[in-house]
Parts: C-alpha cells; structure tokens; sequence
C-alpha cells in the first residue's frame, strides 16, 4: 500500500469506491462486495461512514490516516452533516492521539455549524492520550469563539473536569477565568465555577495575581449580590485581611476546602505587597516585615525573594541596612485609602516639580549667558 494511496479530484462516485476499497483492506473484507454494497447503496456516504466506522481511523496506517480523511471530507456534500459522527468515532477509537488530533484540527476547520461538537471530541481525545497540554494555549481562543454561549460554556467546563483528572490544576483555574469572563452569570453554573476559582486561588502556590479574579465583572456581580457563600467570604479576606487579620478570620470559619499551610503563605505573600505599596521609594525594615506576617527576622529575606519572584512587588534589598525599598507594588483592591494614597503621592510629585522649576529656570540662564560670553570672546576685528 503506498503512503497516499487517495486522490481528491475525481468523480465523487469514483472517489467513495476508492475509499471503499480502502477499507475493504484494512477490514481484510471481500473488497468488490463492500464496494459494490457501498456504491449501490441509496445513500453511499452514509454507508461509507458506517462501514469505516472504528476502522478508518484505528487501522489506517499513521502515514494514510489525514489523506483518507480528506478523501472522506472531499466526498462528503455538507461537512457538518459528516462532523459529529466522524469527530466521535475518532475520539472513542482512535489508536494514535497525534494522527486523530491532526483530523479533527481539520475537521473543525471545516465545519461550521458543528464546531462546539468537534471540538468536544478534540478534548476528549486528548485527555485520552495526556495530550491536554496542546489545548491549554488555546484557552484564551476558546473564550472568543464564536458558538453559541452554552455551547462555548459545556466546552470549558469539559475541559476544566479534563484538567482537573489529569491533575493540572493551574491550567483549570485558567480555564475557569476564562468562562467567567466570556460566559459570567449568563449561565447557571457560574456560581459554582467562581466558588471553585476562588477556592483554587487560595490553593495554587504559584498563583498570586488576586485581580485577575478580583477584577471579573462577574466575581463582582456575584459577590455583591451574596451568592457566593463561604467563597465569598473567602474572597473579601484575601482582599482585605493582613496576615494577623486573617488567622482571626480563618479561626472562626469552616474552611474544609481550603488548604490552611498554602493560604497562610498567600495571605504572607499579600501582605508584604500591601506593605510595600504603602511606602513606595521609602525603605521598609526587615523588623516591620517580620511583625507583619509574623515570621523570624532571619526569615524576611526569603520572604522578600519570594514575593518579587511572584512578581507582586519590584524592589532593592540592602542586606546590610536589612531594608527594602520598594519601587513597584501590586495593590489587592484600588478603593478609598488607595486613591487617598495616590492623591497624597501626586501632591509630593507636584510639590517635587514646583520646587525644580527655580532650579532649572536659574541653570538654564547661567547656561544662557556661558554661550553669550563665549560668542563674545570669539569675535576676531579686522584692522586694515
């Protein structure tokens, strides 16, 4: 059997008697019978695709498989009419993940109305063969794809339960942004996926972005309107508790869900960032760091590392002076005391400028008057 044993410009009757015959020899069938059972028949796509069904996809040698394909999307009049029966066939049996993907990419490329189908089929298979990690880049075009909302909706969700069992708990949590921010409250389960995002948060070491969450129109929407229970709840300490605030916080609340050791290194992390953001430019002792999150002395500069390498803060450590100063800072939320802050920053600034203005205007005549002395002194007379 040579490596493309398909062409695609024929006579569709040409073509399905050729793909017949292909799968008469994988099926190691009578060929001229399944051939002419197939060509004869009322409908031959329709029994072209029952006859391949389970053989096309999972006999088929690697090299044949995306030609035969073709040849089959090629006969085919309507894709979609097509998509959801191949896209499951080759999701339950193909024997090659890489092969499978490679058709139903095509598959859904083609399709139109029958995306959301497809595309189930393409999670399916790759959580079938651990290949789930292809998908995560695609996360974020899956939020604008455009298919019907509670399509897109019953796709995430697949893919976050995918996620999940495979134990890629990051990349579910990214999968659970991404429907709260296309789908939000639009549909029933967006309580429970934010519940679950927040929690996730709380438990994801390496997480520490709080506004990406925070900041969805839909965790707003549902936290003002207190549908979000103990999540909810949850939500507002990690927005406003410091480290002593919230072991208060978490001793007189049923937090079963949470990993206690994981947040309490969170809330840490968060508070040293609301530390630095009230004394930007201005150095911060190790000592006031350590009464903060109540840690050792010894142990703030472990802290401090830790907290730039989750990029909340930038900063310059002095191990000598045992400061920090820190000269970027991420704020957990933005409400009265922040712009407070920031007006009270703005005034320093413009006081700053007011005060350079004499400055510059003085240097820029004594710079004046240099080049006139200069001019001055170059002049040569000329004597006749």
């Amino acid at each position: 059997m040579t490596s493309n044993p398909f062409f695609v410009d024929g006579e569709p009757q040409a073509q399905i008697a050729e793909l017949a015959q292909f799968i008469a020899q994988l099926k190691q069938a009578d060929t001229q019978q399944l051939v002419e059972e197939i060509t004869s028949s009322s409908d031959p796509l329709q029994a072209l695709l029952t006859a391949s069904e389970k053989v096309l996809i999972s006999e088929s040698p690697e090299e044949c498989v995306e030609a035969a394909y073709n040849q089959l999307f090629a006969i085919a009049p309507s894709i979609d009419g097509i998509a959801e029966t191949v896209a499951r066939d080759i999701a339950v049996n193909a024997h090659n993940g890489v092969a499978g993907l490679r058709v139903l990419n095509t598959l859904y490329n083609l399709s139109t109305t029958s995306k959301a189908a497809v595309f189930s089929s393409i999670i399916e298979l790759a959580a079938r063969f651990n290949m789930l990690n292809v998908l995560v880049p695609q996360i974020s075009y899956l939020s604008a794809m455009n298919i019907a909302v509670e399509h897109k909706a019953d796709i995430l969700i697949q893919l976050r339960d995918a996620l999940d069992k495979a134990q890629l708990s990051n990349e579910a949590y990214e999968v659970e942004l991404a429907f709260l921010d296309s789908i939000g409250t639009q549909d029933t389960r967006a309580v429970a996926v934010a519940s679950s995002a927040i929690v996730r948060f709380v438990n994801l070491t390496a997480v520490c972005d709080l506004d990406a969450l925070a900041g969805l129109e839909s965790i707003q929407q549902l936290n003002r309107q207190n549908q979000l229970g103990i999540a909810g709840e949850l939500l507002n300490a990690l927005l406003e508790c410091d480290y002593h605030q919230w072991l208060e916080f978490a001793k007189d609340k049923q937090l079963s869900m949470v990993d206690m050791e994981h947040a309490t290194d969170k809330i840490r992390l968060l508070t040293v960032a609301s530390l630095a953001a009230k004394h930007l430019g201005e150095p911060v002792s190790f000592n006031q760091i350590s009464q903060a999150i109540g840690v050792d002395a010894d142990e703030v500069e472990v802290w401090i590392i830790d907290v730039i390498r989750a990029g909340l803060i930038q900063g310059k450590m002095n191990q000598v002076d045992c400061t920090l100063v820190p000269t970027r800072s991420t704020y957990r939320s933005f409400g009265k005391d922040q712009w407070q802050l920031l007006s009270a920053k703005l005034d320093q600034w413009k006081q700053s400028l007011a005060a350079l203005q004499p400055v510059i205007a003085n240097a820029k005549l004594v710079a004046q008057q240099q080049m006139h002395q200069q001019y001055e002194s170059s002049q040569v007379t000329i004597k006749n």
